[in-house]
């Protein structure tokens, strides 16, 4: 049976929430579709058609992504991947996946991104996990400082209107040096601002507090939520929905501020870097519980120079990569490619001939691109294959401190 590609606009955008919400065994709701139109690009949807009916989904937005090095490659942030009940193994995910990356290249972005709902999906197309994060708990009795923050200036809430004016300029500082995180539009902070009560799991409403230096410029903040149930002995919880600095020491007082709230017994710390500092801050570093490292940020690589060119390298070196695309072996990521880099940029060209250092295939490349897992850790998995030698030179030249941490859901 062929089914057909549809263009996505306002009259049918409905239609396709409720494919994506069934999809994912959600209620459909009509304040997500009003809530999407804040951010959508209609020329990046599309849903696929089975008759007069749509049964799947797929779109994309366009966002930047910091690289190490601070260049801010553009990345297509894939989306909306959904395929009905009914329509399963039939191809109409390669179908959607084929003409999505088709369409990403027309448009020169050099990468790709996802989070995976199933993370045995998007390997076959060519993405790799390129970020995690770490979801923990950390109790009352443990939240003592070994130092206490340096940083000086003073905590003040955020209300209303005053939330956009204060947090995304401080949120953009942080962003711009941290590789792996991408930029927020207006619309997509007016989706966190809305925050809808069925998103909040019986907690409060989000509430915001803004760290300001001695000269009453916001340098950091943090976002939370609580939970109390007066009917226990026990405090309430606090779950800490992202906490922002750039300055280790402002990033040290918000967490003063939010451990020194008055009936809270717990803190849920939503979505940590795996490498944060907060447990080593800690007097005693086994009350940061960590309940599990999640997979975030999934890369797929597009244009193998363009995006090994952007970024910068911890070492001077130089690598040829063979790099193995099967879904897409006549695009732009495939092929024999001579990588010189180190600090103050880097070059990466074709190379016809030669010993090759590295064989890649391309959701390996996604893995290792900003620096989150080591070459020689995906050669002893059976990812890449390589000297010991230039797996241990690549290991140095794409090691990035901090690690790659994105805290945007997409």
């Amino acid at each position: 049976m062929s089914y057909e590609i549809r263009e996505i606009t306002p009259e049918n955008l409905p239609e396709l929430h409720r494919v994506a919400s069934t999809a994912f065994g959600e209620d459909p709701k009509a304040e997500r579709v009003e809530d999407e139109t804040l951010v959508i690009e209609y020329d990046r949807m599309m849903g696929v058609a089975d008759g007069d009916q749509l049964v799947a989904s797929a779109g994309a937005y366009s966002f930047d992504l910091t690289v190490p090095g601070g260049a801010q490659l553009p990345m297509a942030g894939v989306t909306w991947v959904s395929c009905l009940p009914t329509h399963r193994r039939r191809g109409i995910l390669r179908k959607m996946m084929k003409f999505q990356l088709d369409d990403v290249a027309r448009r020169g972005e050099a990468l790709a991104g996802l989070t995976a709902s199933e993370a045995v999906i998007y390997g076959r197309f060519g993405y790799g996990v390129a970020s995690q994060f770490v979801e923990a708990k950390v109790r009352k009795a443990g939240t003592t400082f070994a130092a206490e923050p340096k940083a000086a200036g003073r905590m003040r809430m955020v209300w209303d209107d005053e939330r956009a004016k204060v947090l995304p300029p401080v949120f953009d500082a942080w962003r711009r040096q941290r590789s792996g995180a991408i930029h927020r539009s207006e619309g997509r902070w007016e989706q966190m601002f809305r925050d809808r009560p069925y998103d909040r799991d019986g907690a409060t409403a989000l509430m915001h507090a803004v760290h300001e230096d001695k000269r009453g410029e916001p340098d950091g903040y943090v976002s939370w939520r609580t939970k109390q149930d007066w009917n226990s002995d026990d405090d309430g919880t606090c779950f800490v929905r992202e906490l922002v600095a750039v300055d280790p020491e402002v990033e040290a007082a918000l967490w003063r501020f939010v451990f020194d709230m008055d009936l809270i017994g717990k803190w849920v710390l939503r979505i940590e870097p795996v490498d944060s500092s907060l447990p080593w801050r800690l007097s005693d570093p086994r009350a940061y519980h960590a309940d599990g490292v999640w997979d975030f940020l999934w890369l797929r690589v597009m244009n193998t120079p363009a995006a090994l060119s952007a970024r910068t390298y911890a070492t001077d070196d130089s690598l040829v990569l063979e790099v193995v695309d099967p879904f897409r072996p006549r695009g732009a990521a495939a092929g024999r490619f001579r990588l010189d880099g180190g600090p103050d940029g880097a070059t990466c060209k074709k190379d016809k001939g030669g010993r090759v250092d590295i064989t890649v295939p391309v959701e390996a490349l996604g893995s290792a691109y900003l620096g989150g897992v080591k070459w020689s850790t995906l050669a002893s998995a059976g990812r890449v294959r390589g000297s010991r030698d230039a797996l241990l030179r690549a290991d140095a030249m794409f090691a990035s401190t901090p690690l790659p941490f994105c805290n945007t859901g997409f």
